[in-house]
């Protein structure tokens, strides 16, 4: 026999939803990281080293900022897993 879950609709829906809304998501976390890291490695630690790894000191800033952003993303998709789809 044929058994109905309406749940199932639903839950797909909210996975096409979730991964619709991710890549704004990064973009806007990405963008958030890149601006406090930039101002914590930029500012901070330019001043420091008197600006003599500007290009370095950007690309560690770049790094850190899709590393966090990509922890950041991995954990709302492991939460979202848990608490909406229950698996």
């Amino acid at each position: 026999m044929f058994e109905f879950n309406p749940f199932s609709n639903e839950k797909r829906t909210l996975q096409i939803l979730f991964w619709v809304i991710i890549p704004l998501i990064f973009f806007v976390f990405f963008r958030l990281f890149w601006l406090v890291f930039g101002l914590i490695y930029g500012g901070l630690v330019s001043m420091i080293l008197e600006s003599r790894f500007s290009g370095l000191i950007s690309i560690i800033s770049l790094a850190t900022a899709l590393v966090f952003t990509f922890l950041t993303c991995r954990y709302l998709y492991q939460q979202f897993k848990k608490h909406i789809i229950g698996k």
